[in-house]
């Protein structure tokens, strides 16, 4: 069901691999990513996703690229409350040290359940390959077989904040936390030709007020040079696509309300990328200008 990245493969369908990366509701970016890539009949031979990554790489691994209207929409009516439900008994067990969590992860088993058009990995129509961190070694793990829903959930599993998944006996926490952009896990299953599709870190605009923002301020920072230094290191080995990363202030990554505007924003920076005199050779990543500018105060309701 399962294997460690140390573990090396060559798929057999082709050589072209989509990545996406994690980020909560600001996957919805990928969305225009997407219709840009398929509009320039790009498609992958396989696709490897990493938390929310994982669920948009489900989407496209079971349906044919004309179908992308569906997830545009199932995108544009989701709320906070589909995927983080709050509840205050279990945010009470988990400050008390009574839960391993604070956010049940049921609504997002449901929304999944619903939407995804195959129950194992292996029966959908794209090898899909979705990147969890087993918890107690810290590793990164490939899974590409095995109940579908259970493995968006394990790579979804924000520590903390959902519940860890058992699989095959074994905990797994999101696969951010380990490989929050998989470039290498597309290599070594043979891909030479890498379309990557980020979400970007807006908070990295902000200066860090207090100690969560100093958190995530630093975490974003490391990732983002991670996933500089993999496209450097392996530009010789794949040809390496970075997609413009988004670049916006004011969306936090557990506000559903400005899904329209991303997705807009995701599918205009793409096509110009992709029009650009960089398509066609290997591109480290672009830093996107701060086109689009939303304020958080007033926003609708999430």
């Amino acid at each position: 069901m399962s294997r460690g990245l140390a573990t090396s493969g060559k798929n057999p369908n082709g050589h072209c691999a989509f990545v996406l990366s994690g980020g909560g509701s600001l996957g919805a970016v990928q969305v225009g990513m997407l219709r840009a890539l398929f509009e320039k009949q790009l498609c992958p031979d396989f696709v490897v996703g990493t938390s929310v990554g994982a669920v948009n790489a489900a989407w496209i691994a079971g349906n044919e690229p004309d179908s992308l209207d569906d997830l545009a929409e199932i995108w544009l009516g989701l709320r906070r409350h589909d995927v983080f439900p709050i509840s205050p008994l279990t945010g009470a067990r988990g400050l008390l040290g009574r839960s391993n969590h604070f956010v049940a992860n049921d609504n997002l088993r449901t929304l999944l359940e619903r939407n995804l058009p195959y129950e194992r990995l292996e029966e959908a129509r794209l090898p899909l390959h979705v990147i969890a961190t087993e918890l107690k070694s810290g590793r990164a793990t490939i899974l590409s077989s095995g109940p579908a829903v259970l493995a968006l959930l394990a790579s979804c599993a924000i520590p903390g904040v959902f519940p860890p998944v058992t699989i095959g006996g074994r905990e797994y926490v999101d696969g951010g936390v380990a490989n929050h952009t998989p470039i290498t896990v597309a290599i070594e299953l043979g891909a030479t030709r890498i379309y990557v599709l980020p979400v970007g870190y807006p908070w990295l605009n902000k200066e860090p007020t207090n100690a969560l923002g100093m958190a995530l301020h630093a975490l974003a920072r490391i990732v983002e040079l991670k996933l500089d230094a993999e496209v450097t290191a392996n530009r010789g080995v794949a040809d390496i696509h970075v997609l413009p990363a988004l670049d916006l202030a004011d969306v936090s990554p557990a506000d559903f309300s400005h899904t329209k505007e991303l997705i807009d924003w995701g599918y205009k920076a793409a096509t110009r990328y992709l029009g650009s005199a960089n398509n066609g050779r290997g591109a480290v990543p672009e830093r996107a200008k701060r086109t689009l500018r939303l304020n958080p105060f007033a926003s609708r309701a999430a």
